[in-house]
């Protein structure tokens, strides 16, 4: 019996949920993300992000901060089978290195959700 669109549309956000807690495999690599005009295909934009590592409540927390107008720093996961993060171009947004505050501030936040 085939499965319905939304049990197929769900089965990844299952997946993706049953491993909380756990770091994403990959590099890990720190970037400050902005949209300085119009962000384009807001979904596809979503999955961009869960592609690097983010869960989706991360991957549209960011999008919602990018939509405010906020620089928006962030670990991204490089894997084999990864876009580059400059791919976001793509979705009106850009990928930079973060400041000597915004590294400071990411290193901050990682150790905290480590603890």
């Amino acid at each position: 019996m085939r499965s319905s669109l939304k049990e197929a549309l769900e089965r990844p956000v299952r997946d993706r949920s049953a491993g909380a807690g756990r770091r994403p495999s990959g590099i890990p690599v720190e970037l400050v993300l902005r949209a300085p005009g119009m962000i384009e295909q807001p979904v596809s934009l979503v999955r961009a992000l869960a592609g690097f590592g983010l869960d989706l409540g991360e991957a549209h927390d960011v999008l919602d901060r990018l939509a405010g107008g906020h620089k928006v720093p962030v670990t991204l996961y490089l894997t084999p089978q990864s876009e580059s993060p400059f791919a976001l171009q793509g979705f009106g947004v850009c990928a930079d290195a973060p400041t000597r505050d915004e590294a400071i501030d990411l290193i901050r936040r990682r150790g905290l959700a480590a603890a």
